[in-house]
């Protein structure tokens, strides 16, 4: 019961952070991005997002060197064209970092252009 009494007290101390930062307006933000993506914590959504951009970073750069020797393996390719994927790669990672595409619009256009479908995982 106090676990369950501290958990409800920090909840009420962060809506009030947020509310105080943001407005009303974060705050709903912040519900709805929780019940997006069933990530329970004691962060807001801000503190979240910068505490994730290390994760982001890395899940990126272990992609990247996979793709790359995915490549050179079973496709032979060498350092030019390796070098032209890792550019395209940081451009179209860039898009989705930046909100400017989301994964629902390149499965989308992987689907329409190959009709290979691909499904993301989404926790849950």
């Amino acid at each position: 019961m106090a676990d369950y009494s501290k958990g409800r007290n920090d909840g009420l101390a962060l809506a009030l952070k947020i509310v105080k930062e943001g407005g009303i307006e974060a705050l709903e933000q912040e519900v709805k991005f929780r019940g997006v993506t069933n990530i329970h914590t004691s962060l807001a959504q801000k503190d979240l997002n910068l505490a994730l951009e290390p994760i982001k970073q890395m899940t990126l750069d272990t992609v990247l060197a996979l793709s790359l020797l995915t490549l050179r393996d079973e496709f032979d390719m060498g350092r030019v064209r390796m070098e032209r994927f890792m550019k395209r790669f940081s451009d179209k990672a860039g898009c989705i970092m930046g909100d400017f595409s989301s994964w629902q619009d390149i499965v989308a256009t992987i689907q329409k252009e190959t009709g290979i479908e691909i499904v993301i995982r989404y926790n849950s």
